[in-house]
């Protein structure tokens, strides 16, 4: 048995769930797979696996790891705010570990609409939270990269309409304060409890190095004097915003969304749009919102609204 050793990440509630060891990563990147579908891949032999898997097994059930000459092992488990336990982050090898890669744990309410990070560097998403700090999920949103919102959308969708165990998953980057993008890699566990009147995930989030973004959304506002604002519309979250005026900030986004009609979306069939005036800090706008039909059609609500200031805007056509 040879093992070389590398830093995996073990979604303790995924395992616990199915009875099997489920990898959430390993050196650094995404695995999202059953231990026995990927050790392969990982390079473990039958013996390493067989290893793997008895420290996972005798960590979460409490018992002593015993030595095992030439092998070094190392573990640490990240739990929820809440005390839950999501990650098990371990080594398992015959050389020294290396810098154990950052990895947060969160649990996000569906109920309250509210999230707590832990872990690593619970800050690192550049809203100023600290561990165990309730925020509204919004928060989360504050610099996301705008081509992240369909699958974010697309996940809190899942989570509302899926099933106890459901895995959730998605890369996204931030760049908090227009600086350095974040990126990461995050998968979640839904639990539904109280005969199914309560819904929470659990997630796992591993910061990774580097990640090939798109700007197709970024590319549309980029030369214009617009503001672009992504909305998730049936429970009215805001995601995210690019353009003129971004960041909006919490504020302005809260005048935006008590005077915007989600309902009065702009037609696609030549009629004229629904362009809906507004007013932000006393500055007057026009607003168009547009449904994102690419991704609504497969699950969730996701809505676009653009903002002109009133005086840069083209009349709609009588």
């Amino acid at each position: 048995m040879a093992i070389q050793g590398m830093w995996l990440a073990v979604d303790i509630i995924g395992t616990r769930h199915t009875g099997e060891v489920f990898i959430h990563s390993a050196a650094g990147e995404r695995v999202a797979r059953r231990l026995k579908r990927c050790a392969s891949e990982l390079g473990f032999d039958r013996a390493g696996e067989a290893v793997v898997r008895a420290v996972v097994e005798a960590t979460l059930d409490g018992r002593s790891i015993p030595a095992v000459e030439g092998l070094n092992v190392e573990t640490h488990q990240i739990d929820a705010a809440d005390g839950t336990p999501v990650g098990l982050i371990l080594w398992v090898g015959s050389r020294k570990p290396d810098p154990r890669p950052t990895y947060n744990a969160w649990v996000l309410d569906m109920t309250a609409k509210t999230t707590r990070t832990s872990g690593d560097d619970p800050g690192m998403i550049g809203d100023g939270r600290q561990a165990g700090e309730e925020r509204h999920v919004q928060h989360l949103f504050t610099w996301l990269n705008p081509e992240d919102a369909f699958s974010m959308v697309g996940g809190y969708y899942d989570a509302l309409t899926g099933d106890d165990g459901d895995l959730i998953q998605s890369y996204w980057s931030l760049r908090p304060g227009g600086e350095e993008y974040v990126h990461m890699w995050s998968s979640c566990r839904l639990r539904v409890t109280n005969e199914g009147n309560q819904r929470h995930l659990y997630g796992l989030t591993l910061k990774i190095e580097h990640r090939e973004l798109e700007a197709n959304i970024s590319s549309l506002i980029r030369f214009s004097n617009a503001t672009l604002l992504l909305v998730e519309a049936r429970d009215k979250i805001p995601l995210t915003t690019i353009g003129r005026l971004a960041p909006l900030g919490e504020d302005r986004i809260t005048q935006v969304m008590e005077q915007v009609n989600l309902d009065e979306l702009t037609r696609t069939d030549g009629q004229t749009p629904s362009d809906q005036k507004l007013e932000i800090n006393g500055e007057r706008f026009i607003a168009s919102t547009f449904a994102l039909h690419s991704a609504r059609e497969k699950h969730g609500d996701p809505v676009a609204i653009i903002l002109l200031v009133e005086e840069d805007a083209v009349p709609a056509p009588v």
